[in-house]
């Protein structure tokens, strides 16, 4: 087994960049929901309330440019402003009024852009790492097999990039990933710590911005169904840092029981 696809996304909810090697470092995958759109009031936004988040593209850099269909801005990191994700409430650099009439133009909402600086100190669900934006888990992983193993109960097959994983694996079974417990990605070790719950983010279109109807959720709660919703990937907690690259192994070390 290997790694098949690295994937980031410097903005929350945003589009993806894939790239061939990166570095890892205490919260994931340097960069990686590093900035997130935010309502006046410092809320989170995401795909599940402006599917058009799909469509803001970031090119890292120093600053960073955010680009949407109507322009693109420099995001230019300032005074902090009160945030809140998932119920974590901290303090994040407001990135300035232009990014933020950009964004505020094109998603046709009020909002601002933020960044997470090394202070924030937000931590993984399980509180067993650091994470700046992302939803609770610094790293996403699914395997090729299990897309395969869902495209052939779907009329219509879909890409990868509606699941918006970090790692992506070839070689497994379908679903092998449910079994592991400790994996090395190339030379750093994870632990597999929680199955990821989809939600309506997996009906958007990531080439368009458009939000399509019950798939793949309606299939998905036909066979991959638990407590709490339906289930698709696995989230992962690394236990070092270093650098992946797309051809890296993927070495299972303890399965469960």
């Amino acid at each position: 087994m290997h790694i098949s696809g690295l994937f980031l996304y410097p903005i929350k909810s945003g589009a993806a960049l894939s790239v061939d090697s990166w570095e890892l470092d205490d919260r994931g995958l340097r960069h990686d929901r590093e900035y997130m759109v935010v309502d006046e009031a410092g809320a989170f936004l995401t795909q599940r309330e402006l599917p058009k988040l799909a469509l803001v593209a970031a090119e890292l850099g120093e600053p960073l440019v955010v680009r949407t269909p109507l322009g693109e801005a420099e995001a230019l990191p300032g005074a902090l402003r009160d945030i809140e994700v998932w119920g974590y409430e901290g303090r994040a650099a407001d990135c300035g009024d232009e990014v933020a009439g950009l964004l505020s133009a094109f998603l046709n909402r009020s909002c601002r852009l933020v960044m997470a600086g090394p202070a924030l100190g937000r931590r993984s669900d399980d509180g067993a790492s650091g994470i700046a934006f992302a939803d609770g888990y610094p790293l996403l992983l699914i395997g090729e097999a299990s897309l395969a193993a869902l495209n052939e109960r779907l009329e219509q097959p879909l890409p990868m990039n509606r699941f918006r994983p970090n790692v992506v694996v070839a070689g497994s079974g379908p679903f092998e990933e449910d079994e592991w417990l400790h994996v090395e990605l190339g030379t750093v070790g994870t632990d597999v710590v929680k199955p990821c719950l989809r939600c309506a983010i997996t009906r958007v279109d990531q080439a368009t911005g458009v939000r399509g109807d019950g798939e793949p959720l309606r299939t998905l709660g036909q066979f991959r169904k638990v407590k709490g919703g339906v289930q698709f990937g696995q989230n992962l907690v690394h236990t070092g840092v270093g650098t992946l690259a797309v051809g890296d192994p993927v070495s299972v070390r303890e399965r469960r029981s």
